[in-house]
């Protein structure tokens, strides 16, 4: 299975492969802000589907819901919210640690969104 020019491994059974969106590691007048760049990356829970398992979004969760009776099931391609700390992160030999994917399960996707730029997660400072 490949995505643009590059593989991605095939996940195995419910499991999922997210591209999380990057954010940005310089500013418009070239100074690097990777840090903040890394520290939003760890609050950004969106991403875009790379390949799904056989079994991802069909089976029967824990507490027994039916996935396979959905009518709106995501697919490769569509874009997603995750759940905080969802799966492991991985990423190919010799790539940057900013190209790294996330394997999850099916579960921990929330919810279908139309674009990754439109959504945003932050911490409560005052929580």
């Amino acid at each position: 299975m490949t995505t643009g020019n590059k593989a991605v491994p095939l996940p195995l059974g419910w499991k999922v492969i997210v591209k999380p969106k990057t954010g940005v590691t310089t500013s418009g007048g070239g100074i690097d802000i990777s840090a903040a760049a890394d520290a939003e990356s760890h609050l950004c829970y969106t991403g875009e589907i790379l390949a799904m398992g056989e079994a991802a979004f069909t089976a029967k969760t824990k507490s027994g819901i039916n996935m396979g009776t959905w009518k709106v099931r995501p697919q490769v391609g569509d874009f997603v919210i995750h759940t905080p700390y969802a799966g492991m992160r991985i990423r190919r030999s010799g790539e940057k640690d900013e190209n790294y994917i996330i394997l999850m399960n099916d579960t921990d996707i929330q919810a279908l969104i139309d674009d990754v730029d439109d959504y945003y997660s932050w911490v409560d400072a005052a929580g």
